[in-house]
């Protein structure tokens, strides 16, 4: 198998290397040692620094799998080197891109934050769909907002064209707070209206489609 220091090498010399499609999948199935993790996070860091801002993807994605999987201990260990890490993620956020790599983006300068939450769960944004379960009577909902439409529903809308579904509310500029209004301003910075959009609704109100209880999505995401 090759070794982490021999991926860092090749992955250092190019920054769209195959390396770091190897090391993310590491670090997303088997994780690594301690040793090789602090090794991982602090080349991360040098190696970003060598990087221009655009080019920065593979690297800080990587990082931001490895911080989101740390524990308390882990971050504090590794403190100053995230650090640095979301000091260079200041200018690569705001680069041109696709809106499924803004998410990505996203995801990973939360977790080099240490949003616990946040840091792993706004991937689910990609699939434009999140799955929660109803406050009240406990039902798995899909709570969709891609092109199928913007609906909550109990049944697998993704196989049959009909299914029961309730209409959802999307959340107001002025009704969004923490994390998610920061998520909606950075969003609507940087151009990225469809990440916008879905930041909306995933901070807005769903209606379950067995008990009709209406609740804020982004509070059962946080239960889920």
């Amino acid at each position: 198998m090759t070794t982490v220091e021999e991926l860092l090498a090749q992955a250092a010399a190019d920054p769209r290397a195959a390396a770091w499609d190897v090391l993310y999948e590491r670090a997303c199935h088997e994780g690594f040692y301690e040793a090789e993790e602090t090794l991982l996070i602090t080349r991360l860091a040098n190696i970003a620094a060598e990087f221009a801002a655009a080019d920065r993807d593979e690297v800080l994605t990587l990082a931001g799998q490895l911080a989101a999987d740390m524990d308390e201990q882990s971050h504090r260990r590794n403190a100053e080197t995230l650090a640095q890490l979301r000091h260079l993620a200041t200018d690569w956020l705001p680069t041109p891109t696709d809106s499924q790599t803004f998410i990505y983006r996203l995801r990973a300068v939360l977790a080099l934050e240490g949003d616990e939450l946040w840091g792993q769960e706004l991937e689910r944004l990609i699939h434009d769909e999140v799955e929660v379960e109803c406050p009240q009577c406990g039902t798995s909902l899909f709570i969709a907002f891609g092109d199928r439409g913007h609906f909550a529903t109990h049944e697998d809308y993704a196989t049959r064209s009909e299914v029961a579904q309730t209409p959802l509310l999307p959340a107001a500029f002025a009704d969004l707070e923490g994390v998610g209004l920061r998520l909606y301003s950075v969003s609507i910075e940087v151009g990225q209206w469809s990440v916008a959009e879905a930041i909306t609704y995933v901070f807005g109100r769903a209606t379950c489609t067995q008990c009709e209880r209406t609740f804020r999505v982004s509070d059962q995401v946080e239960r889920y």
